[in-house]
């Protein structure tokens, strides 16, 4: 009977610290890269990065800014980017956390085994492979360097997914998550979509919390993601982990919303049905704001003008074509998920599989 009862009162306790992420003892290595000194790379605008709004969102947990080291642009060149961390990972302690952000571009050459998935640093150039930041190396450094026992690595780019396929093989102690805002043989949006994603997991964003039990877990963090990245971008996220609690705690919730709040959907104007995200709730209407259009755009709609998402996708199976950079392969559907369809392309490896949505497909002879 004893031993029943201490059963009983420790599943009753509350969680550990080795349950729940510790924002004091963290530390941070960010790097958004949004232009290049090669002008043949695509830029994007400063006005409205998110990255900066999602360093913020850390300091605000908690996250000491001696701990923190967030490059922007022409500050994350190949060499600083490295020096910068090594000089996190030296001033690291155990027990600590690290946790590693990426936006800009992602790089894989199919054909050049010297330029693996790698991140575009400024001065990263076509016809310079060492001028990129290799994912492998980037992990080989906080390995060898962080004191620490816990990584999250993410990642806002094309390829990010990579990330799980470098730490697989890893013989390590530490404790490793990847949240990625694509598969690894897929190319990402450039919206911000994926880092608010995160924004909304480290801020405690209500609607992330599935089971409604006040904690947002690494676990919801990337059911999150992968529903928002699929009916936003068309795109499969990742989530993965390598020895990391599913359920650790990234955040209490923070924010209690009605319960519809961020339900995607579809709904009614002008005779067309058009997606949309519900942002509030009340007396049988909904406040919606309408994908790919503007704020002011905003609006309540009667909820019998709604509709639940149900895209169409393709039976496993479905011998297709594929658009891949305006030519059509000839290609499989493997699986779906999410409306997204996995295929495989016909003569080229399972390395090349990727996540497209219908868009990108067409059926021989009907389409």
């Amino acid at each position: 009977m004893r031993k029943i009862i201490l059963l009983l009162l420790v599943a009753a306790l509350p969680l550990s610290a080795q349950d729940a992420w510790e924002p004091g003892r963290t530390r941070v290595f960010a790097a958004g890269v949004l232009n290049f000194a090669d002008k043949s790379l695509g830029t994007w605008p400063d006005e409205g990065r998110v990255d900066a709004v999602l360093v913020e969102t850390l300091k605000k947990r908690g996250v000491p800014e001696a701990n923190i080291a967030f490059l922007t642009n022409q500050q994350a060149t190949r060499a600083d980017a490295e020096k910068r961390l090594a000089q996190l990972l030296a001033a690291s302690a155990e027990g600590e956390t690290l946790v590693f952000y990426y936006a800009g571009h992602g790089d894989r050459d199919f054909d050049d085994d010297r330029r693996p998935v790698s991140l575009v640093c400024y001065d990263s150039m076509p016809d310079k492979p060492d001028s990129y930041w290799r994912l492998a190396d980037v992990v080989a450094a906080i390995e060898k360097g962080f004191k620490g026992s816990t990584v999250i690595l993410t990642a806002d780019c094309c390829h990010s997914g990579a990330l799980m396929e470098v730490l697989k093989p890893l013989d390590t102690r530490k404790k490793w998550g990847v949240l990625a805002s694509v598969q690894p043989g897929s190319r990402s949006t450039g919206n911000w979509t994926f880092t608010q994603c995160l924004v909304d997991t480290f801020a405690g964003h209500g609607p992330l919390d599935a089971d409604a039990d006040g904690n947002i877990t690494f676990t919801e963090a990337g059911n999150w993601a992968e529903a928002e990245m699929a009916f936003c971008e068309e795109q499969l996220s990742l989530a993965w982990t390598k020895g990391l609690a599913e359920g650790l705690v990234l955040s209490k919730v923070t924010d209690k919303k009605p319960r519809r709040v961020g339900e995607r959907l579809e709904a009614q104007d002008e005779g067309a049905w058009w997606k949309a995200k519900v942002l509030d709730a009340k007396d049988g209407k909904l406040l919606l704001t309408w994908l790919g259009w503007d704020k002011k755009f905003d609006r309540w709609v009667d909820e019998g003008k709604t509709r639940p998402f149900n895209p169409q996708v393709l039976a496993g199976g479905t011998v297709v074509e594929v658009e891949w950079d305006g030519v059509w392969y000839k290609a499989k559907v493997m699986h779906t998920k999410l409306g997204l369809h996995f295929v495989h392309y016909d003569g080229y490896p399972e390395s090349d599989r990727e996540w497209v949505p219908r868009k990108r497909i067409r059926i021989p002879g009907k389409d």
